[in-house]
């Protein structure tokens, strides 16, 4: 079994389809602003180092994923690329991590798509562990159906979906990390799995067993009988 920080909880929550005109009603400029305050929250919450030592923990872990072909990626196989974007959300505490995994299709279907991927630490140790997608058909962003949308366009549309809500001003007009905005990456508190109520580091273990074992229905069976 790999190093636990290359775990990685395969569940896709709910599927997203982007608004062609959702898109486009925001300019470049604030794309860019939007990324650099993100980058700099991020920053300011864990320091330059901790977050390009967490980033390379998060790529070398969607790179397992990919070569074990887990999840959703055995269904791939090598017709897609991918990026993990380089900019996320880091909440106050600097232990909960919004990621964003740009993939892009290299075969004939005309569809890109964005996968939450979310990372918590728990006793020094991190977990990494996808959530939601979202999936972009290419006539909502490009005349040319047949091209794959670039990465740069990804970042952009995550940018747009994703990082918007990451910041928010408080009375004073300054912008400060929104915590409601971490619910996501753990939903529950207090989940009910069997008959215990699990706290939110056995949520995260539960999820991330269930997800890298070989068995998914066996370990459930497991957690419902403990």
């Amino acid at each position: 079994m790999l190093h636990q920080v290359s775990k990685i909880l395969i569940i896709i929550s709910f599927v997203l389809i982007t608004s062609c005109n959702e898109y486009k009603k925001y300019d470049y400029r604030e794309i860019v602003e939007i990324r650099d305050r993100t980058l700099s929250m991020s920053l300011q919450s864990i320091g330059q180092t901790k977050y390009w030592n967490v980033y390379n923990m998060a790529n070398d872990s969607v790179t397992n994923w990919q070569k074990s072909q887990l999840g959703l990626w055995k269904y791939y196989g090598n017709g897609v690329d991918y990026q993990l974007d380089s900019i996320f959300c880091v909440n106050k505490t600097g232990d909960k991590i919004f990621f964003s995994i740009l993939r892009k299709n290299l075969d004939e279907n005309a569809t890109e798509s964005i996968w939450f991927f979310y990372g918590v630490k728990i006793n020094d140790q991190w977990y990494f562990y996808s959530g939601a997608t979202l999936v972009l058909p290419r006539e909502n962003y490009q005349d040319d159906i047949h091209t794959p949308l670039s990465f740069e366009k990804l970042k952009q549309i995550a940018t747009v979906n994703i990082y918007r809500g990451y910041l928010k001003k408080d009375k004073k007009g300054i912008w400060q990390i929104n915590e409601r905005f971490f619910d996501q990456v753990v939903p529950y508190t207090n989940l009910k799995v069997g008959n215990k109520l699990r706290t939110e580091e056995e949520y995260v273990r539960f999820m991330i067993d269930v997800n890298w074992s070989s068995d998914k229905n066996e370990t459930i069976r497991k957690y419902h009988e403990d």
